[in-house]
């Protein structure tokens, strides 16, 4: 099989003089974008291929080596390098801000990492601690020759070689899961799931220009090059994910006719058109506005419909990719989804969850039908790599879905421990945190267990060994798991961290609701029986968070 670059390179050529890019200029206001095209784009991508071939070989590196590229994620030219390496035919492990040396030394011991190449911003944590391995700041764009001599051919690969790594939103036990990425899972990313995803380009064949969402280390943001290049489309960059309306209608006087949005952002953006005809006009005339990561508030689903807003949900998956869309035609179905066409995955009974178990509002969303798991056979062009498929037949997402009409499906939450917390809604491993808690105060605490599904921070409910019978003991049972979780605590991603003692709260041994059969702790039902004292909590959240 052709590596995943050889197509990217064939599609750019395609349309030399369209505007691939639109990179915000953060420096004036009101917002204004500098437009890259599809050629300059190449030549750019080539000129970083040449300057890390000629560096990483002097290193002694070779093709399809594992090379870490440590980027802000904010700079159009972090997908240079991105595609630039690959075209070098290496395979590169994209490092976001939220990474240091330590995670970085063990995500490397997993992935065989063999290099560090890091923004000039991370220069000093660099420097303050040694990684043992080659490492090399990433130059200005500007200050690169043009290409000479000839770049290497790129290397022979099989579908299911790893083309480019990147990692999970949250933490397990601290590290960010490595997630690969073979060349058949990004071949069926651009050429399948992509066109199919948009219905409006497919329906009347217009090119599109689409938000980025979020950084350019992670992979929705990161691999747009690879598929949008493959329709012709163009990427407009936001500030940031939750962009204010003013942007919004810069970007629409830019050309933005189709969007992906994560629910609360969406959520904002619908609030405001209710109030503001400018607004409500710019979404009405969108070819397709996708939201993504979470349910949307069932209000507006049916007001963003009843206006003729073009909305539609969209699930996807960091080890998957997009997988299943609402279809444009079959208006009022929100938040029903069909299986994208040409993607192979089988919906299979899942076991043992009772939908009074269901976080969120999933429980009260269901219609009494059953739960099925999200399976991607082994054949499946965007099954996982081996290496963190779960079975061995295939992968299982562990998110849990219910069939709401024929082939029309409902997102109903999780089957597992990692639930969507933080001002960006990334997943965390409540888990792992408690089996932290458990064993580092295994003398203060008898249970315990982490909330905070589709909040702005986590919460730490714990049962102690000892009563607790004044302020005064609470407040040094708090201190005492602050003082035991620091360390680990400081290698989690913001989201997830415990910052404070208002993220604790004690309660009376054996009071935590539990499942009848197992007697595990119900993360759901804890957090419903405690409402009150949680929302006391979040409004305090500016206190405390990081």
């Amino acid at each position: 099989m052709a590596h995943f670059m050889s197509w990217v390179l064939e599609a750019l050529a395609k349309h030399p003089s369209r505007t691939l890019f639109k990179e915000i200029d953060r420096s004036k206001s009101p917002p204004c974008w500098v437009s890259v095209s599809y050629e300059g784009f190449q030549r750019d991508l080539e000129r970083t291929a040449a300057f890390w071939t000629q560096t990483l070989h002097g290193r002694g590196l070779k093709q399809n080596d594992v090379v870490g590229l440590w980027i802000t994620g904010i700079k159009y030219s972090d997908l240079a390098h991105i595609y630039g390496l690959a075209r070098a035919g290496f395979v590169i492990e994209v490092l976001n801000a939220n990474c240091h040396i330590p995670i970085i030394r063990d995500l490397f011991a997993k992935t065989g990492g063999k290099a560090l190449l890091f923004d000039p911003k991370f220069t000093g944590l660099v420097e303050e601690s040694d990684i043992g391995l080659p490492s090399q700041v990433i130059p200005d764009l500007n200050s690169l020759p043009a290409l000479s001599p000839p770049l290497p051919d790129l290397p022979e690969v099989t579908p299911d070689d790893i083309a480019l790594i990147f990692h999970t939103s949250g933490t397990t036990s601290g590290i960010p899961k490595p997630v690969p990425e073979t060349h058949r899972w990004l071949k069926c990313q651009a050429q399948v799931q992509w066109p199919n995803l948009m219905q409006c380009y497919r329906e009347d064949g217009r090119p599109l220009v689409v938000n980025n969402l979020g950084s350019f280390a992670n992979i929705g943001s990161a691999t747009t090059i690879s598929y949008l290049s493959w329709s012709g489309h163009c990427l407009i960059q936001t500030s940031k994910p939750d962009f204010e309306v003013d942007e919004f209608l810069a970007m629409v006087e830019q050309g933005l006719n189709a969007m992906v949005l994560y629910a609360p952002w969406l959520s904002k953006i619908l609030d405001i058109a209710r109030s503001n005809p400018t607004v409500l006009s710019a979404l009405k005339k969108m070819g397709q506005v996708h939201y993504t990561g979470a349910a949307l508030n069932p209000d507006d689903e049916i007001w963003a419909t009843e206006q003729g807003i073009p909305v539609t949900a969209l699930y996807a998956t960091t080890e998957t990719a997009g997988v299943l869309v609402t279809p444009l035609a079959e208006k009022g179905i929100l938040p029903g989804m069909r299986v994208i066409e040409g993607i192979n995955v089988k919906f299979i009974p899942t076991r043992g969850l009772d939908h009074a178990h269901l976080d969120g509002d999933s429980e009260q969303r269901t219609q009494g039908g059953k739960l099925f798991d999200l399976f991607f056979p082994v054949e499946s062009d965007n099954c996982p790599h081996t290496s963190i498929r779960n079975r061995p037949d295939g992968h299982i997402t562990g998110d849990l879905f219910e069939e709401v009409k024929p082939g029309v499906y409902c997102f109903r939450g999780r089957n597992d421990d990692w639930i969507r917390t933080g001002k960006h809604l990334s997943f965390c491993d409540t888990k792992s945190i408690e089996d932290h808690v458990l064993t580092s105060c295994a003398d203060l605490v008898e249970n315990c267990v982490v909330v905070g599904h589709y909040k702005p921070a986590v919460v730490l409910f714990v049962e102690p060994i000892q009563p607790i019978d004044s302020a005064e003991a609470e407040g040094m049972l708090k201190t005492a798991i602050l003082e035991r979780i620091a360390d680990f605590n400081s290698r989690l991603i913001p989201h997830e961290r415990i910052n404070s003692a208002l993220q604790i709260v004690s309660v009376r041994a054996g009071s935590l609701p539990r499942t009848t059969e197992k007697g595990n702790i119900r993360r759901k039902a804890a957090e419903d029986e405690h409402s009150t004292i949680l929302k006391e909590i979040y409004e305090n959240y500016d206190s405390f968070k990081s």
